[in-house]
């Protein structure tokens, strides 16, 4: 839906400066320089002068020299500075220059590198500069090296073409008779046959039938064309090269023999060739075919003309044709012209294949395709064109050769819309194609181009369009200058009327010189038209009133300079906006006063201008030839390809397939998301992904829409993200509820916005929300929907006033949000609330209530109040069914139940109404339920005979709610203390019946005994022991105090109740002995063995192996047993010595080790990732941690090694881990096995475990060293403080460097593929030995 429209017409005019009056006959453009190379000559003179012209204005000649023939083509290779030359005689000729003194003509050596005597038809360089292509006068292909070094020399033979025949089908083997010809062929060859038969030759047949016997042919096979000549053929041969210089074409006039008659004619052939020279394919014959060629630079369509005769109205037409590299049509569009007065000399292609050129005798028009429809966007008056020729870099840049000189025409893409603002946002855009103005309001219909939703025909060509800002006033210039004008409101145009030309303005009422040509028109408002007149050495702005469209008044011409090369509406189109040639924008109004709007650094081919009326400001955004985008004077980013403006928004598509939106009127715009759009990661509501190459058309605030169009031509509708967010926000703020439910619902987004963008204005207007949303199932929908999240700040975060928020603001908030980030930092635990009302949803819900509940709202709003109750957190489905349950009738009664089983589970139901006691209303709810009644009806049946508190038991009971069903079992009495006791033992509601019979002793002893007997099981045979003590049962006491290993309490038992019973308590004693002993506690075991059993001996010797040396000796020495010190106490602090050595020796070589694998796994990891993360083996991938993704390899890539997934599973959630599977993983992260992405994280823990294993054994040490010392084994004491101290010390130096783990380290990824942080491992306090100062030397 582009138009195109002239930027700037730029007039050279060449001075011939070695020879008088020549004149411009052929021009290159130099793209490594940026100048154009014209070459001069006259038929009287026999002289060819070639200039360059720089763009600064500087002229240089480069060559002058006589020539006899005419030229054919030129080339400048600017690399080696030589111009090269062919003429028609067959001279091939070169003019080399000096690069350094390029005007010192003199100099130029002027060689003839190459001569073909019979002389040159046609000639022409491939794109690559490196073949020349040559036909000469005697039909012979000639291919040349760019160093003029044959390549080949062929003949263009005419048996390339064979025809049998008048019928050109064939299928290519078999004979003649054998060909298909069609059904109907056929059946006319059998009845000549009959006439035959009956004695008529074939003139009498001919006769019989009619005059036209010979010309009838089967329908259902196409007419086979001859191929005849164009009766304005030039008879002249073209030569046209692919882009990619690999193949070319050739367009000859043959002779063709027809073998079965004898017959010859001439037609039209185009060969094609590749760059060695062998023949690919002949063109099918076409009768007309001229002789005009050109292949499409980036395409397999080569372009041609064809003048026949239409076959539905019989008059003669000239087509553009096109066909395939194998020879056969492809297609053709009629050029609108008149066959029999217009000729088509030349066509060309622009670089990039966009726009087609067709030249005339006195005008150009370009023309441009989409979705297979050929658009007239242009046509340019000159007279007596010469040649034309594009630019070979810049598609929109192309020259008009004539005698007088050179036009240098710059062009741009415009598309015509209407208002995007607020009220006018209809989404008018307007298409040119030549005398027709196509009008789409997309708002209104969606219409895909070609078509339209109307027409507009204008008598001419349009080569600009403008519409107003009521979307209802029309204007266009046709390329003779003439302005015309419609009016045609939306409404009638919704009525099927067509716009018609209302209003004209003559050229000759404005065009004051037949140099100045009418380029641009725009509106300002509605009243008036602003015309860019331009001419070659000025421009000016004429403005006309249109009020009575009608009437069209010429009001006052405004000369600006220097020259003008755009002019369009304001974004509002109450001014409009020019921008001039030394970049500057300049506003213009309807009274022509004049202000400066901004400078832009470079020239911009498209711009939009926001204006605020606040602060009288100017916000002016422009996009240059590179695609750079400008805001005022600084560069935002670069590879934009179109721009468009609404009040709150400057829309921009990117070459990288991104549509951008950049908050206008905004203070805190940094422009940071736009420099990361190379980010694929990228989540953010400014920026959103769009096919590839589309561009924006149009857009629509009111809608929250955007129309883009697709490199094909279709046209697709989108509704952005943030477009749709703006306008929900306003509808908020302006109270307007309704609005913004309806956009929220219709563009799938969480309603919780209707609160969180602020919450204090919904609460305070809750009853105008209510009122406003008027319809039940859109409450429902609201309640239903709502979350604990605060949308607001997280995914739909406004980036209107917080656009610059940094990575750790979004590790610190626990979301995504803008600008944004890879990864998501998750809390894994779902939020608890303390309090009801700290829940978001629960003061929303408590909130409605407070309304609904009210008798205006109750009766038409009681679903929504159930649904309220269904939402809360957590369900409030006890108010729900008790409200249920007042309902007098069993209709709103059944109703109200189905609504609830559909919003929460039946069976919670089914148990909350229970919970009431109200069978009746239970039984409502199985039944709406799936419930099997075999399993309900007999259970309810039951209830129903049953005395009330027996009920109310087995309710409870059933719904496990064994305290509420104790306290009506104790409601019952005596009558029910056995099952009350049986209820107490199966539910383990010991305490809740001590708390019952706390003032009923008996009853308290015996709950005492079961709660014993309970707590014996459970194996506390501590309180076990005192419950039966306190009982008297002092035997189980004595029994659960030994099992308990509390000796005291024991043997004071043994004591207390049979003190002459020795043996008991020898046995008693001995029993606590062995099992202290191997609970590690030997010195209460030392203690009984000499208080009880009096045996000193082995006393001594667990009070050692406590490392209690001093206790032994002390005993010993007591005892008046010395010699034990020596037999016991010696050796058992040897012992000691070599166990705590061995120990100093395994955590030192543990230490070095561990430390030293981790410094490897480390550098392994910095220096190549991918190996340290690489596979050991099939059977432990590791599942925890991204490093790079892959959805197409089958190798197990880092993303699968690390979540046990693919890619493209972790975004649905999908896991491919088995219950298997996750236990063997949670194996291997216990185990930190080698190779395995655990190994680091269990190597720190295990540091830790090292040190705890120090602390703990430290005071065993510190009593073994006293020991030694006071034993007279100073050495070994010495040995022990120094490996200790020197193991702490190296513990010190690299407790640091050990626990440095990175945070990507403790990245891992959930099942859901959300990045989240384990915990960091706390670094250990490592504590000093405790030194003896005779021992530290």
């Amino acid at each position: 839906m582009r138009n195109l429209i002239v930027l700037n017409r730029g007039y050279i005019t060449p001075e011939s400066r070695t020879y008088p009056d020549l004149h411009v006959i052929d021009s290159v453009y130099d793209s490594v320089s940026d100048a154009i190379t014209f070459i001069l000559s006259s038929s009287e003179s026999q002289m060819i002068e070639a200039q360059q012209f720089q763009k600064n204005g500087n002229v240089s000649v480069l060559a002058s020299f006589e020539v006899t023939s005419k030229l054919l083509n030129t080339l400048h290779f600017i690399d080696s500075s030589q111009l090269v030359f062919v003429f028609s005689s067959g001279d091939i000729v070169t003019a080399t220059y000096d690069l350094h003194n390029p005007e010192d003509y003199d100099h130029t050596i002027i060689e003839i590198v190459g001569s073909i005597d019979v002389g040159i038809q046609a000639a022409q360089w491939s794109s690559d500069e490196e073949t020349l292509a040559v036909v000469t006068n005697d039909n012979k292909l000639i291919l040349l090296s760019r160093l003029f070094e044959p390549i080949l020399e062929k003949t263009l033979d005419a048996a390339d073409i064979k025809i049998a025949d008048s019928k050109h089908v064939s299928v290519g083997w078999g004979k003649k008779e054998t060909q298909f010809k069609g059904r109907g062929f056929k059946a006319l060859e059998r009845e000549r046959d009959a006439l035959k038969h009956a004695g008529l030759n074939d003139a009498a047949a001919a006769a019989a039938d009619g005059d036209d016997f010979g010309k009838l042919r089967d329908p259902t096979v196409n007419e086979i064309e001859k191929g005849t000549i164009s009766n304005v053929d030039d008879h002249s041969v073209r030569i046209s090269w692919r882009g990619d210089s690999e193949f070319f074409a050739v367009n000859t006039m043959e002779q063709v023999l027809v073998e079965d008659t004898g017959e010859t004619y001439d037609r039209r052939v185009i060969r094609v060739f590749n760059r060695d020279g062998e023949l690919d394919s002949v063109s099918e014959a076409v009768d007309g075919l001229e002789q005009n060629l050109s292949w499409k630079p980036q395409g397999a369509l080569i372009a041609s003309t064809q003048r026949h005769v239409d076959d539905e109205d019989g008059e003669e037409v000239l087509d553009l044709v096109f066909y395939e590299r194998n020879g056969l049509r492809h297609g053709q569009f009629n050029t609108r012209l008149n066959a029999k007065e217009e000729i088509v000399e030349n066509v060309i292609w622009s670089s990039n294949s966009e726009i087609l050129l067709m030249q005339l005798h006195n005008r150009v028009q370009l023309w441009t395709t989409k979705n297979y429809h050929w658009y007239l966007k242009q046509e340019l008056f000159a007279e007596n064109i010469l040649f034309t020729k594009f630019h070979p870099e810049n598609p929109m840049n192309f020259m008009i050769g004539t005698a007088q000189g050179i036009q240098v025409v710059d062009l741009t893409h415009k598309i015509v819309t209407g208002p995007t603002q607020l009220g006018n946002d209809s989404g008018m855009t307007v298409v040119v194609d030549g005398d027709t103005a196509k009008i789409t309001p997309l708002a209104l219909a969606v219409v895909p181009p070609p078509i339209s939703y109307r027409e507009w025909d204008v008598p001419g060509n349009i080569t600009d369009l403008a519409v107003s800002k009521s979307n209802e006033k029309y204007a266009a210039i046709t390329s003779d200058n003439n302005i015309y004008f419609s009016e045609l409101s939306l409404k009638e145009m919704k009525e099927g009327q067509h716009p018609k030309v209302r209003g004209q303005i003559p050229a000759s009422v404005y065009i004051n010189e037949p140099i100045e040509v009418a380029k641009q028109i725009a509106f300002i408002k509605d009243g008036f038209v602003a015309v860019l007149v331009d001419a070659p050495m000025y421009s000016r702005v004429t403005l006309f009133e249109v009020d009575d469209i009608a009437n069209p008044r010429l009001n006052e011409s405004v000369d600006l300079t220097p020259k003008i090369v755009l002019l369009k509406s304001r974004a509002d189109f109450e001014t409009v906006i020019i921008e001039r040639v030394d970049n500057r924008l300049v506003e213009l109004s309807s009274t022509q006063d004049s202000r400066d709007v901004t400078n832009f650094p470079q020239l911009c081919r498209e711009f939009e201008v926001n204006y605020r009326k606040e602060t009288g400001e100017f916000e002016a955004f422009g996009i240059s030839r590179t695609g750079k985008l400008f805001r005022n004077n600084t560069a935002i980013v670069s590879g934009v390809t179109s721009l468009l403006i609404t009040e709150s928004h400057l829309l921009f598509t990117t070459v990288l397939s991104k549509l951008c939106f950049l908050h206008l009127n905004s203070a805190h715009e940094t422009f940071e998301v736009f420099e990361n759009l190379t980010n694929e990661n990228l989540v953010d509501e400014r920026v959103r992904q769009i096919e590839r190459g589309s561009f924006l058309v149009n857009a629509m605030p009111t809608k929250y829409s955007v129309v883009l169009e697709a490199p094909r031509g279709n046209i697709e509708t989108i509704c952005p993200r943030i477009m749709v967010l703006s306008a929900i926000r306003k509808f908020i703020t302006a109270k307007n509820y309704k609005d913004a439910f309806i956009a929220c619902r219709t563009h799938k987004i969480d309603l919780d916005l209707l609160h969180d963008y602020n919450p204090e204005l919904f609460f305070n207007n809750i009853e105008l929300f209510v009122d406003q949303i008027a319809r039940v199932d859109y409450m429902d929908l609201f309640v239903s929907c709502l979350h604990e999240e605060d949308v607001a700040a997280t995914k739909y975060r406004e980036t209107l006033n917080d656009a610059a928020i940094n990575e750790s603001e979004l590790k610190q908030n626990g979301e995504t949000l803008q600008p944004a980030f890879k990864r998501k930092f998750h809390n894994k635990e779902q939020a608890t609330f303390g309090n009801f009302a700290d829940s978001k949803v629960n003061r929303i819900c408590e909130t409605l209530l407070s309304v609904l509940l009210k008798p205006a709202y109750f009766d038409k709003y009681l679903q929504t109040v159930l649904t309220i109750y269904a939402c809360e957190k957590p369900a409030n489905l006890v108010d729900a069914l008790t409200m249920v349950g007042k309902f007098e009738s069993e209709e709103q009664k059944e109703t109200a139940v189905t609504h609830l089983c559909f919003l929460q589970d039946v069976n919670k139901l089914y148990n909350a109404a229970l919970g009431l006691y109200d069978v009746k209303l239970t039984l409502v709810i199985a039944q709406q339920s799936q419930m099997d009644p075999k399993e309900y009806l007999p259970f309810l049946q039951n209830l129903h005979v049953q005395p009330e508190l027996k009920k109310k038991f087995l309710i409870d009971d059933y719904l496990k709610n064994y305290e509420v069903a104790l306290q009506w079992l104790n409601e019952r009495g005596e009558e029910a203390y056995k099952e009350f006791d049986e209820y107490v033992v199966s539910h383990d509601l010991y305490k809740l019946a001590l708390k019952m019979y706390t003032y009923n002793k008996e009853r308290t002893s015996d709950i005492m005994s079961l709660f014993a007997t309970f707590l014996h099981e459970k194996a506390n045979f501590s309180e076990s022991a005192i419950t039966y003590e306190y009982l008297g049962r002092l035997d189980e006491a004595l029994e659960n105090y030994v099992l308990a290993k509390k000796w005291r309490q024991a043997l004071s038992i043994v004591e207390t109740a049979d003190p002459k019973n020795q043996e008991k308590l020898i046995d008693t004693a001995n029993t606590l002995v062995a099992t202290l002993t191997a609970d590690h506690r030997y010195s209460e075991a030392a203690e009984i063995e000499y208080q009880f059993l009096n045996n000193v001996r082995e006393a001594v010797k667990l009070y050692c192996k406590q490392y209690w040396f001093d206790e032994a000796i002390l005993l010993a020495q007591r005892t008046k047993n010395t010699d034990l010190i020596d037999s016991v106490v010696d050796p058992q602090i040897s012992e000691g010595f070599g166990a705590i050595a061995e120990l100093l020796a395994d955590c030192k070589g543990q230490m070095s080790s561990q430390l030293r694998r981790l410094r490897e796994l480390r550098s392994k990891k910095e220096q190549d990732p991918y190996a340290f993360y690489g596979n050991p083996d099939d059977l432990d991938t590791p599942d925890n941690v991204s490093v790079a993704a892959s959805e197409t390899s089958t190798a197990p890539s880092f993303f699968t090694r690390y979540t046990g997934k693919t890619a493209g599973t972790a975004k649905t959630g999908a896991s491919r881990r088995t219950s298997k599977n996750k236990k063997r993983e949670e194996r291997k992260k216990a185990k930190g096995r080698m190779g395995t992405i655990y190994e680091e994280e269990y190597l720190i823990k295990s540091v830790g475990r090292l040190l705890e294993r120090l602390d703990t054994t430290e005071a065993d040490a510190v009593r073994l060293i006293e020991a030694l010392i006071r034993r007279r084994m100073k050495e070994q004491a010495y040995q022990i403080q120094k490996n200790w101290c020197e193991l702490i010390g190296f513990i010190k130096e690299n407790i640091d460097e050990i626990h440095n783990m990175s945070e990507k380290d403790r990245e891992r990824i959930d099942d859901n593929g959300e990045v989240y942080l384990i915990d960091e491992i706390p670094k250990p306090a490592v504590r000093d030995f405790p030194k003896f100062s005779i021992l530290d030397y």
